[in-house]
């Protein structure tokens, strides 16, 4: 079914992706380094959220659109590939939020100890889903068909959603299932015992800092003090 976009959210989509553009590119023309600018990730969101209207625009102006993007199989999935991408606007708002902002710097400060935190968690749903497996796999009609495939329930089961599409029926299979759920409660819990400390840390040096600029300016007030007293020139 060929579905037809709304004319009045389409003007307005072409709106302001010729502002976005503009605006895109009067930054990149006063950016002093433009490789580091466009290596930005905020930058890179915004190329990515403007992309979709020029792709689709460069399809129709060499004759492929509507119907003929579903003939010409490559263009068809890019195109709903970028489409989907569309929704990376949203990343925009980081921009004017300080809470995310700060976020996103806490994410990147805490880049080695998330890589950990993922290592653990790849290493824990391995182990839980080769024990469920071995004890699952005799059961009539068991879903659990192999370890890869035992990887969705193990996430699942961490992740305390349940979705119950894949179930243990063995008493043992229940008692991997439970340390999984346990497991999982810690595991997802460590990035916040990771995260804290980095924001206190921050905080902590933020203090410091404005510390050391008020011991600064009484020591100079202090040397000014004394020079007048004794009419030397500072």
């Amino acid at each position: 079914v060929e579905m037809t976009e709304h004319p009045v959210f389409t003007w307005v989509e072409n709106i302001c992706v010729v502002y976005f553009s503009m605006e895109y590119m009067l930054r990149f023309l006063v950016a002093p380094r433009k490789v580091a600018f466009a290596r930005q990730f905020l930058n890179v969101i915004d190329m990515l959220s403007i992309a979709p209207f020029y792709f689709e625009m460069l399809l129709w102006l060499c004759g492929i659109s509507g119907e003929n993007v579903r003939k010409v199989r490559w263009a068809f999935l890019t195109v709903r590939l970028l489409r989907v991408l569309r929704v990376i606007r949203i990343a925009k708002l980081g921009r004017f939020s300080p809470g995310l902002a700060n976020f996103a710097l806490t994410i990147r400060k805490s880049k080695k100890q998330m890589q950990m935190v993922g290592v653990v968690m790849i290493t824990v749903v391995i182990f839980f889903s080769t024990l469920i497996y071995f004890l699952e796999r005799d059961e009539p009609d068991t879903k659990f068909s192999s370890i890869p495939a035992t990887f969705w329930w193990c996430v699942v089961t961490m992740a305390t959603v349940g979705y119950g599409d894949l179930v243990p029926v063995t008493v043992a299979g229940k008692m991997v299932g439970t340390g999984a759920i346990v497991c999982g409660v810690m595991v997802l819990a460590l990035p916040i015992t990771i995260m804290d400390p980095i924001d206190t840390h921050k905080k902590h040096s933020f203090q410091v800092n404005n510390f050391m600029q008020v011991v600064k300016l009484r020591e100079e007030k202090i040397v000014k003090k004394y020079a007048q007293q004794h009419g030397d020139q500072v």
